[in-house]
């Protein structure tokens, strides 16, 4: 078959495993999330309708692995807790019955745990663990984390990977940026410490290494573990991205693929999580650079959401992967196949998924002839009817 994306639809083989295509899923957070922290069924439609769309991997995010320092309301994989591997094994089987890889993200807050949790009472009362005693910006206090909790918590994430792979999930993203906790250890704006795990870089590193030990030893050779690390901190008292493309060095022997985001949450959101009003592939410069410098397969991300343009950047060896929070139907023979008559959007508004018909509309006034769909299947605009028919031929 003639691909209109060649190096977009080539297969790329990730540890042991295959993917049909190098245009991943980007990890967005769930829309019901219940109490415990269980997957609920409107976030599992969620994720299987980007499988449907042709992802080759599709991330369920975040997974914090360690409650008793981190309560923050997000996915939780604990035995204890009653359908809490069965709706991830359903969520897992929903991606993959789709030819989509299931990925999980696994992730801890840190000194920001708990900053969505809807019980506020027990966020008050929640001591806040980060790598040195300091106080955030809003005036809450906090504590460095002890050895012994560190060794809990990188202990946590080997037990919370091996469940992982239990559920069905064939590929985990470790969570190493966005100023989140193993950010904190990478940072030397965060990591004041004068102990083994502070000062210089290889200190520094040593954190994230013993939790890509953990998770390596939990689920055996030849599993893919894709790391997300900022490139660069993008801000004065951070690292920069010749710092990051060291600590990429110091990370790549202990994973599959290394996934090059930007910034923190804290010092530069509209860098991580940039708006359509910013240069489409604002980020791909940092994967680009870091590529350089590793071995392992190098995915990148930015406000991608053309095909052309994530072509390229395969194409010209920017990175191996394009991930992407929009996803297109961006093969003319897929098109073809499904008597498509007009390019067909995938639309997610990761900040308010609700809202997607403003985003839509945003969308039209580039692309008007194009079919707008949000991720409950419905269409977007009524004008649309006559086009969302033809999805059943």
């Amino acid at each position: 078959m003639k691909y209109k994306y060649p190096n977009l639809c080539k297969p790329i083989k990730v540890g042991n495993v295959t993917f049909r295509n190098r245009m991943f899923s980007a990890p967005m957070g769930g829309t019901d999330i219940t109490n415990d922290g269980c997957i609920g069924p409107k976030s599992t439609a969620f994720y299987e309708l980007r499988a449907r769309g042709g992802a080759g991997a599709v991330t369920v995010s975040e997974c914090m692995v360690h409650p008793k320092t981190d309560g923050s309301h997000a996915y939780h994989l604990d035995t204890a807790i009653l359908n809490s591997l069965a709706a991830a094994t359903y969520t897992a089987d929903a991606i993959r019955r789709h030819g989509a890889i299931p990925s999980l993200e696994l992730s801890h807050s840190g000194m920001y745990a708990g900053t969505y949790m809807t019980d506020k009472n027990r966020q008050h009362s929640m001591n806040q663990w980060g790598p040195s005693d300091t106080v955030r910006p809003d005036g809450v206090q906090v504590k460095a984390l002890t050895k012994e909790l560190i060794d809990e918590i990188v202990e946590a994430y080997g037990n919370v990977a091996g469940l992982a792979k239990r559920a069905g999930f064939e590929m985990l993203m470790i969570h190493g940026g966005h100023g989140w906790l193993i950010n904190q250890f990478l940072s030397p704006y965060f990591n004041k410490r004068t102990d083994e795990y502070g000062g210089s870089l290889e200190n520094r590193c040593r954190f994230a290494i013993e939790v890509l030990k953990s998770v390596r030893k939990a689920v055996g050779p030849g599993f893919p573990i894709e790391f997300r690390l900022s490139g660069s901190e993008l801000f004065e008292e951070g690292y920069d991205l010749e710092e990051g493309c060291r600590i990429a060095q110091q990370i790549e022997p202990y994973i599959d693929l290394l996934h090059v985001s930007a910034g923190t949450y804290q010092r530069g959101f509209g860098d991580t999580h940039p708006s359509m009003f910013k240069e489409h592939g604002c980020n791909v410069y940092l994967a680009a650079e870091i590529k350089k410098h590793v071995k392992v397969p190098v995915a990148t991300l930015g406000g991608l959401n053309s095909p052309e343009q994530m072509e390229e950047i395969i194409a010209s060896g920017k990175a191996d992967v394009v991930t992407t929070i929009i996803n297109k139907f961006n093969t003319a023979e897929k098109m073809e196949h499904k008597n498509f008559s007009r390019d067909v959007f995938l639309l997610v508004d990761e900040s308010h998924r609700s809202n997607y018909g403003l985003l839509a509309t945003k969308m039209r006034a580039v692309f008007p002839n194009a079919c707008y769909i949000g991720f409950t299947g419905t269409p977007l605009m009524k004008k649309e009817k006559n086009t969302m028919a033809k999805f059943g031929k």
